[in-house]
C-alpha cells in the first residue's frame, strides 16, 4: 500500500464565506428553533443544537488541518479534541487552542485547508 502525503493550504476566500455562511444557517435554525421548541419541547431543541454542533464538527475535522505557529508542523486533530478545544479568530486568521505535537508546545495553531486530490 502506497502512502501518499497529504497536501494543505490557506483557507481562500471561499472557504471563509462558506464557513460563516454554514455558521449563520446554524444560529438561525436554533433560534427559530428556541421560539418554537424550547417552551414545550426543550429536548427537541437541545437535540438539534448537538447534532448541529456535531455535523458543523464533522465538516470542519473532514476539511481543514492546522499549522503550528511556532514550528510550521502541519497537522489533523481528533474529532473529539476538535469539539472541546477553544477557538478563535485573530490578525492571522482562524485558530484553535491545542498541543502540537511537532514542538510539544501549547497554543494557537493555524487552520489550513485539506487540498483535495482529483
Amino acid at each position: 500500500m502506497i502512502q501518499t502525503k497529504k497536501k494543505y493550504e490557506n483557507p481562500t476566500l471561499k472557504d471563509w464565506i462558506i464557513g460563516i455562511g454554514l455558521i449563520v444557517i446554524f444560529l438561525g435554525v436554533i433560534g427559530i428553533g428556541a421560539f418554537l421548541l424550547i417552551p414545550d419541547h426543550w429536548i427537541w431543541w437541545l437535540s438539534l443544537v448537538l447534532v448541529g454542533t456535531l455535523l458543523l464538527t464533522l465538516n470542519q475535522n473532514k476539511n481543514y488541518a492546522y499549522r503550528c505557529r511556532e514550528c510550521g508542523h502541519e497537522f489533523e486533530i481528533r474529532f473529539i479534541t476538535n469539539l472541546i478545544s477553544p477557538h478563535g479568530v485573530d490578525k492571522e486568521g482562524s485558530w484553535l487552542w491545542v498541543k502540537c505535537p511537532s514542538c510539544k508546545t501549547r497554543g494557537k495553531v493555524s487552520l489550513i485547508r485539506i487540498v483535495k486530490e482529483e
